[in-house]
């Protein structure tokens, strides 16, 4: 039988594939970078299901491979200990770790390329 945590992880996890989900990505600058690994936060809003996680990041991935730059290892892993957080409006807030969260953070970036929305959320630091 499912309970209320498996519903929650199932409708995020179906709602979030939805090309009207609001996207926000950016810098997270409480985390310092590892070798040219940064972290990123990623926020998903679709109806009145909210999924926010942490998520190392190498820009131009491909070129840091090839130039064997530190820090590569950390693409695309949720930052240890973080998981992800799904938060529902009238059915609470629930915290997924391991392969739950990996299947959620999946669903979120299906289709999506985390590069354009941070570029699209980029703002000058002066």
């Amino acid at each position: 039988m499912f309970t209320q945590r498996d519903k929650i992880k199932e409708l995020a996890g179906y709602m979030v594939r939805d090309k009207n989900t609001q996207c926000f990505v950016f810098r997270n600058v409480n985390y310092k970078p590892n070798g040219v690994s940064e972290v990123i936060t990623c926020e998903y809003t679709i109806k009145d299901i909210r999924i926010v996680y942490n998520e190392w990041f190498v820009e131009g991935f491909e070129l840091a491979s090839k130039m064997k730059l530190p820090g590569t290892e950390k693409h695309g892993q949720l930052v240890k200990g973080s998981g992800v957080i799904i938060s529902t409006n009238n059915k609470g807030t629930y915290t997924f770790y391991g392969c739950d969260a990996i299947s959620i953070k999946n669903a979120c970036e299906l289709n999506r390329d985390l590069t354009s929305y941070m570029l699209e959320n980029h703002t000058i630091q002066k």
